[in-house]
């Protein structure tokens, strides 16, 4: 037995005439059924007439009993039955339109008679719909090959097969892929698709054109699928053909039943053309050209029903958060500013996710030509584009609009206060010369006004927070994250305590720094935003803080962390440069100033096309400061003459400029007129008097010990490091001279002896006294040059002590020498 199913025009008949031709010479024969055959005795009459013609003689006697138009003799089923087993030869009979039977006893007594075929004989069914038979019974005891819609439609190959066999050459790869895709594979439509093309000379446009609407596509599908079904059934066609994906729920909405579930079930196993998805199958889908056809009729005939029945379907899909369905339907009921906005707020909400994939997806709802009607429209264009990381595109579609908004005699406050915040965000973003932080100030203002913004104006405070430590002014940055509510929960709970770590980390706050940063990188993990821009602001603060400490293999791991991050968000220029500065960093503590000119030569390249670029200057200070650091004052010089006067940050780099050229009392005069911006600021000032006073052979004592009440609350390490062993040494008898825990651990951590625990464990003559000089500097971390600037060696000489000192206690690494020497007594 053998079932072939497909809706109108798929290719049944073909397929099973192709394998009818084929056979081998077998007695066979071909019934085609209409609905006149749907009575009995007319249909047993012409079903044992098929097999007599196939097996002649064999049948006649069984044929001659039928011949009474109005009932069929009893037993006549039996005695059918009874010629075909004496029928020895295979004997295969095609049964086509099997849809035409509705008769119960036809459909009853057609499965009795198959049920007891003779072995050597064949029976196939073609069908629109599945047949009242026992199918199922017959496919589990396996007695049954099927083929469906889905196996009778073309393949990509045979599609291209079908073209180049009707004589079309002019079809493109992707044209014809394009066709295929549309019609799935539906033979009849890939044939209209041909038949359309052979008077049209712009074939592009013809397949850009080819559609559910298409003249000879709509009749086709109308004529067999609409018009011939029940009314109640094609008006739930027409009604709920304004969605894409339907289920009960919503097609109960649309079409005013109650059954909605069994309709669709029902037209799943009738029409063909109506297909079940999910892997509950209790979704649908209609075939693509029967939806266009169905909402082609719709527009046409009930024009009036056209909007509700789409805001309708909007309004449901909206609320289960189907985006792009809710989008559809309001472009489709000529809501285009509301579908704008309905997609601009989650597009927003993917970019958290840093789903720019599903941000691209939102972006292609929009036809071009409906997006240039406004000037809202084409910020939230803007805005999604550069969400998804088309920055240049999105950047190009900002100008666009701004030049609507400065043509209008009165333009929008939305869209003026829109426009100012994006000029924020792209600059946050992708660094420039700062003129946008007016515009974005203007925007906060407007909202906080009571101009309602969205989501966009939810953030807004924390985006000018952003942009002021863009271009280093904390006080702005930190009066703006104080002034106002920060927005949003993300904002509030992440954004907030991300940007006050950074902000922090600036002035030198390293405890408030660490702890704020830790509290946003919890909040994001509870929130699934683990790649979220503000949990790389948080990584970069807390690689600030590890630096500053001099914990640098804690800094290397939160920089790795910030770079799988910034690895999900390729768009961030900006915190990609920041990046780069902290690791630069990290390369001039560990005195690898190739690798710190090569950091910042990166970090170079990702803004060389920014003019004037905010970040360009904070790369030249940041490669000034090394340079000097190198002994290269020449290079540091040409980059110093470029940075803005005033600043504190050029006033510093000069005076370290001065104190490379030995103009000590410059040093001091212009360091004397300066005010420090953070107690950072002042603090290396102070450092660099004290410097100063060094080189000149005065008394250093006074500035290293304001340094050094400023530093150890906060146990800033890093920065004495950086000023020289003279300096450090300084720094570390100043602060064990506090007498206070913070001063102690400062003391420690510049290379002073911690205090003994107790008694030693062991006898201290385990090590040399080289080798116990060497020790104590380890609970420090200070690198291996450090140290040895610290105990007047080699770099070299430190490695065959720190190799002896492993040997003698017993340990593989530095942490395990002074855990292993802390239990010895030896620190």
């Amino acid at each position: 037995m053998a079932l072939v199913t497909g809706g109108p025009a798929t290719g049944k008949t073909v397929a099973v005439a192709q394998w009818f031709q084929n056979l081998d010479p077998i007695a066979r024969e071909w019934v085609t059924l209409d609905a006149h055959d749907d009575r009995p005795e007319r249909f047993w009459l012409t079903f044992v007439l098929a097999l007599e013609r196939a097996v002649p003689g064999a049948f006649a006697r069984t044929a001659a009993s039928a011949v009474d138009v109005h009932r069929l003799p009893p037993g006549f089923l039996d005695r059918l039955l009874a010629a075909w087993s004496a029928v020895e030869e295979p004997l295969v009979i095609v049964l086509e339109d099997v849809h035409q039977l509705q008769s119960p006893e036809i459909t009853e007594g057609l499965g009795f008679v198959v049920e007891h075929l003779p072995a050597r004989s064949r029976m196939v069914l073609t069908s629109r719909v599945d047949p009242g038979l026992p199918v199922s019974r017959w496919r589990g005891r396996g007695w049954l090959a099927e083929l469906r819609q889905r196996d009778l439609a073309l393949t990509l190959p045979e599609t291209i097969e079908l073209f180049t066999a009707l004589g079309e050459h002019r079809l493109s790869a992707s044209e014809v892929e394009r066709l295929w895709r549309r019609t799935e594979g539906w033979v009849a439509g890939l044939w209209l698709a041909a038949a359309g093309l052979k008077d049209r000379g712009d074939v592009p446009a013809a397949v850009a054109e080819f559609s559910g609407r298409t003249p000879m596509v709509a009749d086709l599908l109308a004529d067999e699928l609409l018009h011939h079904a029940p009314k109640d059934l094609s008006e739930f066609l027409l009604r709920t053909s304004v969605a894409d994906v339907l289920d009960a729920e919503l097609c109960d909405a649309l079409s005013g039943r109650s059954d909605s579930g069994e309709v669709l079930r029902r037209m799943e196993a009738d029409l063909q053309f109506v297909m079940a998805t999910g892997p509950g199958r209790d979704t649908w889908r209609y075939h693509p050209l029967l939806a266009e056809m169905l909402r082609s009729e719709l527009e046409t005939h009930r024009p009036e029903q056209v909007q509700g029945l789409n805001r309708q379907a909007a309004g449901i899909l909206h609320a289960r958060g189907d985006i792009a369905g809710a989008a559809r339907c309001l472009l489709a009921a000529g809501d285009t500013d509301r579908a704008f906005s309905v997609v601009s707020e989650p597009a927003y909400r993917r970019a958290d996710l840093a789903d720019t994939a599903g941000i691209a997806a939102f972006i292609n709802l929009f036809p071009r030509e409906l997006v240039t009607e406004s000037a809202s429209r084409m910020l939230t264009y803007a805005m999604m584009l550069g969400l998804s990381g088309q920055l240049a595109e999105g950047h190009a579609w900002l100008q666009r609009a701004r030049m609507r908004i400065d043509d209008e005699p009165e333009p929008r406050a939305e869209d003026v206060a829109t426009l100012d915040l994006l000029r924020l965000m792209t600059f946050t973003v992708t660094a420039g010369a700062g003129d946008e932080i007016d515009a974005g100030r203007r925007a906060v203002e407007a909202v906080e006004a009571g101009l309602d913004l969205g989501v966009l104006g939810a953030r807004a405070r924390m985006n000018l927070v952003r942009g002021y430590l863009l271009v280093d002014e904390l006080d702005q940055a930190d009066a703006a994250l104080r002034a106002g509510h920060p927005g949003d929960e993300i904002a509030a709970l992440v954004l907030a305590p991300a940007l006050a770590a950074r902000i922090a980390l600036r002035h030198g706050r390293l405890c408030e720094a660490g702890r704020q940063a830790a509290a946003a990188l919890e909040t994001a993990r509870a929130f699934g935003l683990d790649t979220h821009t503000s949990a790389g602001d948080a990584h970069l603060a807390l690689a600030g803080v590890f630096i500053d400490r001099n914990e640098l293999a804690d800094a290397i791991a939160a920089l790795r962390r910030l770079d799988e991050i910034l690895q999900a968000n390729p768009r961030a220029r900006v915190n990609q440069v920041l990046f780069r500065l902290e690791k630069a960093r990290v390369g001039a503590a560990l005195n690898d100033f190739d690798d710190v000119f090569a950091t910042l030569r990166e970090a170079g390249t990702l803004i060389a096309h920014v003019p004037r670029s905010a970040l360009g200057r904070l790369v030249d200070t940041a490669a000034a400061r090394w340079h000097l650091q190198a002994g290269q004052a020449r290079q540091a010089e040409e980059l110093i003459a470029t940075l803005p006067d005033g600043g504190p940050a050029r006033t510093l780099l000069r005076a370290r400029l001065d104190l490379a050229g030995g103009r000590f009392d410059a040093v001091r005069a212009r360091l004397r007129r300066a005010s420090p911006g953070t107690m950072r600021d002042r603090l290396t000032g102070e450092l660099l008097l004290a410097r100063a006073a060094i080189e000149s052979g005065d008394d250093a004592g006074e500035h290293v010990m304001v340094a050094v009440r400023l530093a150890a609350p906060e146990h800033l390490v890093r920065v004495f490091l950086d000023e020289g062993p003279a300096v450090t040494r300084l720094a570390r008898g100043a602060a064990e001279s506090l007498g206070t825990e913070s001063g102690t651990n400062l003391s420690v951590a510049l290379g002073s002896p911690p205090p003994s625990p107790g008694t030693p464990l062991q006898p201290t003559a385990i090590l040399t006294d080289r080798e116990l000089s060497v020790l104590r500097f380890l609970p420090s971390h200070l690198t291996n040059p450090e140290i040895a600037r610290e105990c007047i060696m080699s770099v070299n000489t430190v490695k065959t002590h720190l190799k002896r000192i492993y040997a003698k206690l017993g340990v593989t690494s530095r942490a395990e020498t002074v855990e292993r020497a802390r239990l010895l007594g030896l620190l």
